[in-house]
């Protein structure tokens, strides 16, 4: 079975595919070099939006750290992009000398032609989200601003042409330790979802196939432009992040997801 991964080139991507390449060799990827972990708050911010935003993406980099360690390249042909050259021809042609049966996605743009009709129809996206009810982008903050920590999870779902709204292969929710911040709930859904892949792939080797969910029109497609650093006071003013520990004290109030799982 010829694999082929379409990623970022952050810890969290790299770990991943490096995860699923202990039990599955990757006939080749395409690695999109991502944005710096720690970005530089906008202008014009309070100064507690300030601190706020310089803790929050620190505090990021360091758990992916913490997490994940160092991770390098998957051994396997590469072929580099940016954000801008993701959907070229150059991309859709290293597709083409590969000719993989399976593509997984992590971490990389919206892909689109000419790359997209070059995909086989088993291509297969982790959208760190539980789908519908959270699409597109940031959707692991965004439990927590609405004070949902239960519903920080992953989704793999067959890739569409609309963000994130493929039938869902299989979801995936980490156990909540009451000394989780938001960070570590993001990278314990990571790892999670890694160690799941691979049997996901079992399943496909032996079956050719998995059992899937139409997802319903329901939930909120997030945009990038949605999230402001004004919403990290409910993160770290308000609850101190520690949102998981007033969770599982019982001082939130809120649905327990209902995952769809593969096994």
């Amino acid at each position: 079975m010829k694999i082929l991964w379409l990623g970022g080139s952050h810890p969290r991507h790299l770990y991943y595919i490096n995860t699923v390449c202990k039990e599955f060799e990757l006939s080749g990827a395409i690695i999109e070099t991502r944005e710096n972990l720690i970005p530089s708050p906008p202008d014009g911010l309070e100064e507690m939006d300030r601190l706020n935003f310089i803790k929050h993406f620190r505090n990021r980099e360091l758990a992916e750290k913490k997490y994940f360690g160092e991770q390098q390249f998957p051994n396997c042909p590469v072929h580099k992009v940016s954000h801008d050259t993701l959907n070229t021809e150059p991309s859709a042609e290293f597709v083409r000398t590969i000719k993989p049966d399976l593509v997984l996605i992590f971490g990389c743009g919206l892909v689109k032609d000419p790359l997209a009709a070059e995909l086989p129809e088993h291509t297969v996206n982790l959208h760190l989200g539980l789908s519908p009810r959270y699409r597109g982008a940031a959707t692991l903050f965004w439990p927590f601003y609405f004070m949902e920590p239960p519903y920080a999870g992953s989704t793999f779902h067959y890739i569409v042409a609309e963000p994130d709204a493929g039938k869902i292969i299989h979801q995936v929710t980490p156990e909540l330790s009451a000394e989780d911040g938001i960070h570590d709930v993001a990278c314990k859904t990571v790892v999670k979802s890694a160690q799941e892949a691979i049997t996901l792939l079992k399943i496909f080797e032996k079956d050719g196939k998995w059992v899937t969910r139409k997802q319903k029109a329901s939930g909120k497609n997030f945009l990038a432009s949605d999230f402001i650093p004004e919403h990290l006071r409910v993160i770290y003013n308000v609850f101190n992040d520690d949102i998981v520990r007033y969770y599982l004290d019982g001082k939130l109030k809120c649905r327990t997801p209902k995952p769809y799982r593969q096994f």
